[in-house]
C-alpha cells in the first residue's frame, strides 16, 4: 500500500512523538509507573496532530489519514519509545 504525502508526514510525526515521549520519560517529566503509561501520551499526541492537520487543511477530522497510516504511526512511535527507554513502562 502506498501512503500519500500527509500520511507519510503522520508516520514521521509518530516517530518524533515517540522520541519526545522517551525524552520525557528519561528526564523524569513522565513517571514510568504513573497513572498513564508513556505510550498513552504518544496516542493522545497523535490524535492532536490529526486534529491540527485536519484544521490546517480544512478537512473534517478523521478523513485525512487512513487507518493503516494511523496504525503505522502509532506502531513506529511505540517502537521508538521502546528502543530509547528500554520498555513500555
Amino acid at each position: 500500500m502506498r501512503f500519500s504525502r500527509p500520511e507519510q508526514f503522520f508516520a514521521a510525526a509518530g516517530i518524533g512523538l515517540g522520541a519526545l515521549a522517551s525524552l520525557a520519560v528519561n528526564t523524569g517529566w513522565i513517571a514510568r509507573g504513573g497513572t498513564f503509561p508513556p505510550f498513552v501520551y504518544v496516542l493522545l499526541a497523535l490524535a492532536l496532530v490529526e486534529v491540527a492537520a485536519g484544521l490546517m487543511t480544512k478537512q473534517p477530522p478523521g478523513t485525512l489519514f487512513s487507518m493503516p497510516a494511523r496504525i503505522l504511526a502509532f506502531a513506529l512511535g511505540i517502537g521508538v519509545l521502546i528502543l530509547l527507554t528500554g520498555g513500555l513502562a
